[in-house]
């Protein structure tokens, strides 16, 4: 059955109010960025980075760090990118789509060519003393918070796509938010990234989501599948 033309124009508004806040939060977060990166990256201002510290640093005992150790795990390369290879595979068992699979799968490989790419060009040193050992690479932007977000966000996409109870969405949504947000806060208690470095990851990764989200909406406009 058709909406009637009166209830069409509305959803056309809702839809284009939608779209504009999109937009301005895109622009947002890209400021955001932005100001992070010139500010407190290149002008070197610490007063952010050491707020940051100094509240998670009152959180400290031995078993918050080795709950911290743990959290932190998972938002690992040794976890995030086979993480991505089960998303796609899940994906696939469900729609049987092997290129919106295959794009899931290339979106994650991607995402850490970016990351790369982005530590190398600003070549930031990380924080002295950390809690943690074998702790490699450059500090800017944290791969860890970069890679969570990234992840978890495009699972929170999938399940409001899937056909589950609204309110089982919402709960899984905010408990893989939750997630995010606990693997990059452990990240800055570890000692191994500054409060802006997370901060940054967590904004390169709504600018990647929301390329990687396009992308996939495309695939799946098309209906391209291979059989």
């Amino acid at each position: 059955m058709k909406d009637s033309p009166k209830e069409e124009n509305k959803k056309s508004k809702i839809l284009s109010v939608a779209f504009i806040a999109a937009i301005v939060v895109f622009l947002l977060v890209i400021y955001a960025l932005w100001q992070i990166t010139d500010e407190i990256v290149l002008e070197n201002k610490t007063g952010f980075d050491q707020k940051g510290y100094q509240l998670v640093s009152e959180l400290k005992s031995e078993s918050t760090t080795g709950l911290m150790l743990v959290l932190t795990f998972f938002g690992s390369a040794l976890f995030i990118l086979p993480g991505y290879f089960l998303l796609a595979g899940v994906v696939y068992y469900y729609t049987k789509n092997r290129i919106l699979s295959i794009t899931i799968i290339i979106i994650g490989l991607l995402s850490r060519l970016l990351l790369f790419l982005i530590k190398n060009i600003f070549k930031r040193d990380r924080p002295l003393e950390p809690l943690m050992e074998d702790v490699t690479g450059f500090s800017y932007p944290s791969g860890h918070s970069f890679s969570s977000f990234a992840l978890y966000g495009l699972i929170t996409y999938f399940i409001w796509k899937s056909n589950i109870k609204t309110g089982i969405k919402w709960l899984l949504s905010v408990l893989l938010i939750l997630f995010a947000i606990s693997i990059a806060v452990s990240r800055v208690y570890l000692n191994v990234h500054y409060t802006s470095d997370v901060t940054a990851g967590f904004c390169l990764s709504l600018i990647w989501l929301s390329l990687s989200i396009f992308i996939l909406e495309k695939v799946m406009s098309k209906n391209l599948y291979i059989k």
